[in-house]
């Protein structure tokens, strides 16, 4: 994720179909390679969603987001924001899975050095310890959000519950003013959420939301922590410029509550992160979490850097021990019996579906041997026939089908 302000800047200025050059942009004045960054963008076909990597930082994957319109992109860079900027969501095939982002851009390819050694493969993601579910009902997935508690008309087999979800029951509105401002309880209402899910069965399995890149107020287990004057190191702070912590903590607020940022180079914060979420879930009728940003700063605030003068070592350090942070909680969830939505190897949305062009490839993916020991979360796209019937002739005991946020019973069909 490491691209430079520059670059988005500049991208921000772009605004034609072969604005980025096919795979790469000029970050500042000069010539290849040492001047010029180089971009290569992977997008499953037919898939919205892609990721990219850029140098000279070849092994450290950033993502974007095709739309809202047809012919725009989203970015995310560091040092900058979320970017949108119009290209063709089509791209040319390269070798090893990757594209060539706009399609049809015809122009000499520039010199630049090569790749660094590129980062080993992820290990396959470990099914949770649940009894395998075949019901076709009970391997649907929606994750809603809305105001009040979610109660569907039709049921699903997992149900994770946004944070959002219920927020008049645990923040408060105009005509139920309680609880307010530092008395919210968002983790024990997400629970009563998915109480009340099942008791009406309307979901096998419930998750409730967590983050790992901000600690929240409204959550009971973080907002625990984060006013104690004994763990302000659990989180980031203002600093020097050169690493140390000023004492002040970085907080970018929000009506529903102080949104301060986790610090998991400090083991102590990770602990406490793991085992607070692990006992958040310790009622029946929660199965697990979803961990919103798992590679933390700066998933969703760009200028996080910036405003505390983090150094890139830092920001480096920090993602690494976010990352190992999730894998950590990962391993305790399964053992509690438990699991983690971005654990089905999908991230924060679900993993690929198929189409007419995608089949093929997705069936020679999923039909190895080796797949059946992993869980899947496939997207469900618009469930049509061919949808449902490669799901269930791939899917392995651990499958649900589906789809990702801000969704819910209108997806039914």
């Amino acid at each position: 994720m490491l691209v430079a302000a520059a670059l988005a800047a500049q991208l921000a200025l772009s605004a034609g179909l072969c604005d980025l050059n096919g795979n790469w942009t000029s970050s500042k004045k000069g010539t290849a390679p040492d001047q010029v960054t180089h971009i290569e963008f992977f997008q499953e076909p037919n898939n919205n969603s892609f990721t990219l990597r850029a140098t000279p930082w070849g092994s450290t994957l950033s993502y974007g987001h095709v739309g809202p319109g047809p012919d725009e992109v989203h970015l995310l860079f560091v040092g900058g924001s979320m970017t949108q900027l119009s290209v063709n969501k089509d791209c040319d095939q390269l070798s090893s899975g990757w594209c060539k982002f706009p399609k049809g851009c015809d122009f000499p390819e520039p010199a630049w050095a090569p790749w660094g050694p590129a980062s080993p493969p992820p290990t396959p993601p470990r099914p949770p310890t649940w009894t395998p579910n075949w019901n076709l009902t009970e391997s649907t997935t929606i994750q809603p959000s809305g105001d009040s508690y979610f109660m569907p008309s039709h049921p699903w087999g997992l149900i994770s519950l946004d944070w959002s979800v219920a927020r008049s029951v645990w923040y408060g509105n105009g005509s139920n003013p309680k609880p307010g401002r530092n008395h919210t309880n968002c983790e024990e209402v997400s629970t009563n959420g998915c109480r009340k899910l099942k008791a009406a069965g309307l979901a096998s399995k419930c998750f409730i939301y967590h983050n790992m890149e901000l600690a929240l107020e409204w959550e009971e287990s973080q907002r625990k922590v984060m006013y104690d004057p004994s763990t302000a190191d659990y989180f980031l702070q203002y600093t020097d410029g050169k690493g140390n912590k000023n004492g002040t903590i970085y907080n970018e607020g929000i009506e529903f509550g102080d949104q301060f940022f986790w610090d998991f180079t400090n083991p102590k914060a990770a602990e406490y992160f793991i085992s607070s979420v692990v006992a958040s879930l310790s009622d029946p009728a929660v199965d697990g979490t979803f961990t919103d940003d798992v590679g933390g700063v700066p998933e969703e605030h760009a200028n996080v850097m910036k405003n505390i003068n983090m150094t890139p070592a830092q920001l480096k350090a920090l993602q690494e021990a976010t990352t190992a942070t999730h894998t950590k909680l990962v391993a305790a969830l399964i053992k509690a019996g438990k699991f983690n939505w971005q654990a089905f190897g999908g991230g924060d949305g679900t993993g690929p579906g198929i189409s007419k062009g995608s089949c093929d490839s997705f069936m020679q993916q999923f039909c190895k041997a080796e797949a059946q020991e992993s869980p899947m979360m496939m997207s469900a796209g618009a469930a049509d026939n061919a949808t449902i019937a490669a799901f269930l002739i791939t899917r392995p005991p651990i499958g649900f089908i589906g789809w990702g946020w801000e969704s819910d019973d209108r997806n039914w069909y």
